[in-house]
């Protein structure tokens, strides 16, 4: 009888032996330790692309692809800075560092930070299942409720704990064998301790996402215009971590809820708002008929304009000319100029959030960049994407300046330039530390963009030379002679109103002129507000729209940046539907009085034709002097009531709904 000898694979023979090498170096086996930590990361945003399919069924094969590869930085980076720290000690080349005991210990330590970070995982893939998003700021909401918590997790979800505790013993045996055996002290210290700075500063960059000015964010997931690529990007492990950075967005109760989304629909009623859905209470399915061609549109955000400062709007408030804004102030006289218009902030990113989505950036909650895309909104740029537009975004700073390449992509622009992209057209160089380049420069490269597109255009710019500290290209701007803030300011202005006279005349000499709806306002008042004790000039920016279908004139109406979008998707008949704080400017019948909802730190301000009040959510600051006591107690119940609508809108993802959201993306 013969005996048949087994043969052994020499292939799977070879790669045994070379694993147990890797396995057995020191090197080797951090590096496999690392991608222990990092396969959880895959296999959970493989799950959630198969859970929770309907969320992603709009992304094509290569769109799923990429959002995998992009979100392994953020794997890298919440992975690393939990393990780097243990990794480094373990790889100490004393012969004491190499002992069983210290080895596990830090080895041990390692596996609980990944037991972390899976039960994030686990727990944020569940949450997505409810608000169809990873979790946000609301987070520090719900540890102020830890007791209920608990018992929830353990009533509703006590067979998922289970499971989830039987797999991390599962993990833990597989963890020992990783552990085992301890590699040898090396030889020789200083190669092993250079290689463990080496390390450290790599792990430092890891940690930040890249070597970028920088740390990775939240928004930096939603690297295209597509949100539902950006969730599978994200992964929930991050999201919870910086979620619990951000204070808890606080939500309180007022008034019955009811009562409160009652009054914010009566603020935003306008003549023909119809709000048809109670869970989604601001969204207003489409107005337009959506025929006829439309008119590009070219919307400017320009840095610092204090409607105080514009010669246009102090001839209607009776104060004596600057002299620093010729060109607007002619371009007034084309179009519909709005004298008591206010900002939604102070700071440019809240004016960007209001214009873009016409939504407040509250307190508590992460700014435009840092985290609320995850939202569904009605950011401008995919709603004229949905109407056939080609759109570009350009700002004066630099590229990655307030997140605004990640913003412009979630935000719907296909094209984003920043200063490093602008020829420079003056023969004076701006340095690095004067903030961005010259406004001209970027005015001229957005007309090149726009004179060479497909129409109908959406163009979005943002400026930066009126941004601190207020230098200009050479002496023919020099107005004000003196060496105050305030005259570097003005002179500043006038340099940025030739700049727009430059970019309006070339335009017309183009020809795209006529066919364009141009939205001329400013991010923010600037910090030269004359009688600051008046609060409404605190936000005071000016409002110019030109184009076909505005009627010349003046306006007095109040409005704020919030309304900006509606008013365009009017101008423009634009087939869409659209949630947020606005309503459009071209409404003649008002149904409610109009308001600006504005918010400086804690602050809350609700301005009106009639007067204004001033809350901090705990009581009542001011009021405009001469109202009546039933007056102001109406304007605060009316402030009181937006915020608690739209900060549990916010928290509950359900400002627009899943089925409407632009480009699918859910």
């Amino acid at each position: 009888m013969t005996t048949h000898m087994h043969t052994p694979n020499p292939i799977l023979a070879s790669v045994k032996f070379a694993a147990r090498a890797l396995h057995q170096h020191a090197y080797g086996r951090v590096a496999l330790i690392i991608a222990a930590c990092l396969l959880p990361f895959s296999l959970a945003r493989l799950g959630l692309y198969l859970a929770y399919h309907e969320d992603f069924q709009s992304l094509g094969l290569l769109e799923v692809l990429s959002a995998f590869v992009v979100g392994l930085r953020f794997d890298i980076s919440i992975a690393v800075m939990g393990i780097f720290l243990p990794l480094l000690f373990m790889m100490l080349p004393f012969r004491w560092a190499h002992h069983a005991y210290w080895q596990r210990l830090w080895g041990w330590l390692i596996y609980l930070v990944v037991l972390l970070l899976v039960f994030m995982l686990v727990a944020d893939g569940i949450y997505f299942g409810v608000v169809h998003r990873h979790v946000g700021s609301e987070i520090g909401a719900m540890s102020e409720d830890i007791g209920p918590m608990v018992a929830l997790a353990f009533g509703q979800y006590g067979f998922m704990l289970l499971l989830f505790a039987l797999g991390a013993a599962f993990g833990a045996l597989l963890w020992r064998r990783l552990l085992h055996p301890v590699p040898a002290a090396p030889q020789r210290t200083w190669p092993r301790l250079a290689s463990i700075v080496l390390a450290f500063l790599l792990f430092v960059v890891l940690g930040r996402g890249g070597w970028t000015g920088k740390p990775i964010s939240v928004g930096d997931a939603f690297f295209s215009n597509s949100v539902a690529q950006g969730y599978l990007a994200l992964n929930g492990a991050f999201a919870v971590t910086r979620a619990l950075n951000d204070s808890a967005p606080p939500l309180k109760d007022f008034m019955p809820q009811d009562e409160a989304v009652s009054r914010t629909q009566r603020m935003l009623a306008g003549s023909g708002a119809a709000f048809h859905d109670p869970d989604f209470p601001i969204y207003q399915q489409a107005k337009f008929s959506g025929h006829g061609a439309k008119p590009n549109v070219v919307v400017l955000m320009l840095e610092s304009w204090g409607a105080l400062h514009i010669d246009a709007i102090r001839q209607q408030m009776h104060l004596p000319a600057l002299g620093v804004t010729p060109n607007f102030d002619a371009l007034a006289k084309q179009g519909r100029l709005y004298t008591h218009f206010y900002g939604n902030g102070q700071r440019s990113i809240q004016g960007a959030e209001a214009i873009l989505a016409s939504l407040p950036t509250l307190p508590g909650m992460p700014f435009l960049g840092e985290g609320i895309e995850q939202n569904r909104q009605s950011f401008l740029g995919e709603l004229a994407q949905s109407q056939g537009y080609e759109t570009f975004f350009l700002q004066s700073s630099d590229r990655g300046s307030i997140r605004f390449d990640s913003i412009a992509a979630r935000a719907g622009f296909s094209t984003y330039k920043g200063a490093e992209d602008m020829p420079v057209l003056h023969e004076h160089k701006k340095t690095a530390s004067t903030w961005g380049t010259w406004d001209h420069n970027t005015f001229q490269e957005a007309h090149k963009l726009f004179a060479a597109s497909r129409k109908p255009f959406l163009g979005y710019i943002f400026t930066s030379t009126t941004h601190v500290p207020w230098i200009i290209p050479d002496a023919r701007w020099r107005k004000y002679t003196s060496d105050s803030d305030r005259d570097k300011f003005l002179n500043s202005l006038l340099y940025a109103d030739w700049a727009l006279g430059e970019f309006i005349a070339a335009a017309k000499r183009s020809g795209y002129y006529d066919n364009t709806i141009f939205v001329l306002t400013a991010d923010h008042a600037n910090e030269f507000v004359e009688h600051a004790e008046h609060t409404p000039n605190l936000y005071h920016i000016p409002l110019l729209i030109v184009g076909p279908g505005v009627k010349p004139g003046i306006d007095e109406r109040v409005g704020s940046q919030f309304d900006i979008t509606p008013t365009i998707a009017e101008l423009g008949n634009w087939s869409t539907g659209y949630a947020g704080l606005g309503r459009s400017l071209l409404d003649d019948k008002d149904v409610g009085e109009r308001v600006s909802f504005g918010i400086r730190g804690n602050v809350f301000d609700l301005i009106s034709a009639h007067g204004w009040v001033s809350h901090d959510l705990g009581r009542r600051l001011g009021s405009a002097p001469g109202m009546s006591a039933s007056a102001a107690d109406e304007m605060e119940r009316n402030l009181l009531a937006e915020y608690q609508t739209i900060s549990r809108l916010l928290v509950e993802n359900h400002v627009v709904p899943a089925s409407e959201s632009a480009h699918g993306g859910k």
